[in-house]
């Protein structure tokens, strides 16, 4: 067995790596590495050593490969798709194919059954919406939900090795970038291009992925912003059920639902990087309306918004859980 992460080495291929070394211990000689031509013959960390960067081909693969995509969409939809005619299984970390209606969504923790025998191709979700899912869907599940709407304040990391060093230029006071483009001392109110509604690229990802992992018919009410923070998404998230709700009530459901990991207060970006975990915190009912929950919920956008579910699906096939 051979296991690949292309794009390898940006921001979420690396953490995919050193993932996939921790948890699966796999031996390098059975990692594979791709990334654009420009980064061939670089070496991408792989345990105590590491893995030379090869530019991918069709030949480079074949039956019994499982490829990570850590690329961005234009570049998934030429590879990708060469890859499975290859006979090689891929998740997709980019949103090129999260919303084809062939293609399963996946969050390992609400809906690996959407995954059947035999797929060789499988979306891994944005950031913002996994970790999102993650806490929304067994409530969903235990209750009735009239909608749901969240704020996001997304660290500057969801853009990327590159915004990461724009951040630090402009950090240094080295950046050229107008003001209103600006992370450092700001907040951008949008995230992506916007579309006729006003609606940004992010904000559309977040309630339409939702919908599609969860499958319920309840709106998503999604206000996506960029913050200067490094690592670590943060959602104001507000849900109104259609009966009068019980704080206890949701904290019994959270507290057993996988992957969430239940605080009494919110949970600072800076405190979850590295964190395999979906913090959900101060859960407080509205006093104006017994029906309405509010919460904060917090994760590493980079390894448990990316990085670590696209391992986790791995792992789910590798155990023939499908």
């Amino acid at each position: 067995m051979r296991i690949g992460v292309v794009g390898a080495t940006g921001l979420v291929g690396r953490e995919m790596a050193r993932i996939v070394r921790d948890r699966l211990d796999l031996p390098a000689s059975s990692f594979l590495a791709f990334a654009s031509g420009s980064s061939e013959g670089r070496t991408v960390p792989y345990g105590d050593a590491g893995v030379r960067v090869s530019a991918f081909t069709d030949e480079a693969v074949g039956a019994g490969d499982f490829l990570l995509g850590a690329t961005a969409a234009e570049a998934a939809g030429e590879w990708v798709p060469r890859a499975v005619a290859r006979g090689a299984v891929v998740i997709d970390n980019s949103s090129r194919y999260r919303m084809d209606p062939g293609v399963p969504l996946v969050v390992t923790e609400v809906n690996p059954g959407a995954v059947p025998a035999g797929c060789r191709l499988i979306a891994n979700p944005n950031c913002s919406t996994i970790q999102l899912v993650v806490a929304l869907a067994p409530l969903a599940a235990a209750f009735d939900i009239e909608w749901a709407a969240v704020s996001t304040y997304q660290s500057v990391s969801g853009g990327g090795s590159p915004a990461l060093e724009e951040l630090e230029r402009e950090e240094n006071g080295l950046s050229g970038r107008s003001r209103g483009e600006m992370y450092h001392r700001n907040v951008l109110t949008s995230i992506g291009p916007l579309d006729g509604d006003l609606y940004c690229e992010e904000e559309s990802k977040l309630s339409r992925e939702t919908a599609k992992i969860i499958g319920k018919s309840f709106p998503v009410f999604p206000a996506c912003a960029r913050v200067p923070v490094r690592v670590g998404h943060l959602e104001s998230v507000t849900i109104r059920f259609r009966q009068r709700i019980e704080v206890s009530a949701v904290c019994g459901v959270l507290s057993g639902a996988p992957g969430v990991v239940l605080l009494g207060q919110g949970l600072a970006p800076a405190e979850v990087e590295g964190r395999d975990g979906v913090h959900v915190g101060r859960v407080r009912r509205s006093p104006s309306d017994g029906s309405v929950i509010q919460m904060w919920i917090t994760a590493d956008n980079v390894r448990k918004g990316a990085a670590l579910n696209a391992v986790q699906i791995l792992e789910m096939i590798l155990g023939g859980r499908m």
